[in-house]
This record gives C-alpha cells, structure tokens and sequence, in this order.
C-alpha cells in the first residue's frame, strides 16, 4: 500500500489474533463495509443451529471467554428468542452484542458470533 493511503477496514493495538476473516485482542475491531465478506447463514434453521453450536462452545470455556458460564445465559437467551415464531431483532441485537463483547478475545468463536450477527441483521 502506498504510503500515506488510508485503511481503516482492521485496526488492532497490544497483540492480536487473526482467524479467518475475523481478528480479536485488546483494542482490536473490524469494521466491514461493502467489500467485507461474511459467511451467511441462510435460515432460521441454520441460525438456531449456530447459536446452539455456540452454547456447546461456550460450555467447554474456551481459552480467551472470561465468564463463559454468563455466557452460556446469554446465547440461551438468544436461542429462546430466535424459537419464537417472530422473534424480535433489537432483543437478538442487543443479545448478540452482548456475546461478541463476551467472546472478542477468542478469534473462533468472535467468527462465529460475527456469522450470526450478520443473520439477525439480514433474517429478522
């Protein structure tokens, strides 16, 4: 890249990990515009079995999630609203934040929340 050119797509301070398209650790954060590229989950169906894949991640407390017990809560939180015939997307937003801020320091499971939150924001 040329010197002096502007690229603010991934920025990362300390130390970081990178996995896949997805980098975690202090001070990290990607931000994806139209050329971010996100494996989509193309259901429902598909993003319950996302969340429910997370909750078994989270249960065996990975290496980087803090508090996975307060996590297991949250990702059952968001299993019992994505269940709902209409499920709201502010409350899986809002649940959904929670469990990226819970998991940022793990690269394989921030791809996996990354992957879900994309399907609420595209799904609901």
């Amino acid at each position: 890249m040329a010197q002096g050119s502007d690229n603010y797509g991934v920025q990362f301070g300390d130390s970081a990990q990178v996995s896949g398209g997805v980098i975690a650790g202090a001070g990290a954060h990607i931000q994806i515009g139209q050329q971010g590229n996100v494996a989509g989950l193309a259901d429902l169906a598909e993003l319950r079995a996302a969340l429910a894949s997370l909750v078994e991640q989270l249960r065996a407390a990975p290496a980087g999630v803090a508090d996975p017990a307060a996590l297991v809560e949250v990702a059952e939180s968001a299993q019992q609203e994505i269940a709902k015939e209409k499920p709201n997307k502010h409350i899986m937003s809002g649940l959904v934040h929670a469990l990226m801020t819970g998991v940022r320091n793990s690269a394989v499971l921030a791809d996996a929340v990354v992957a879900i939150q994309h399907a609420v924001s595209v799904l609901l």
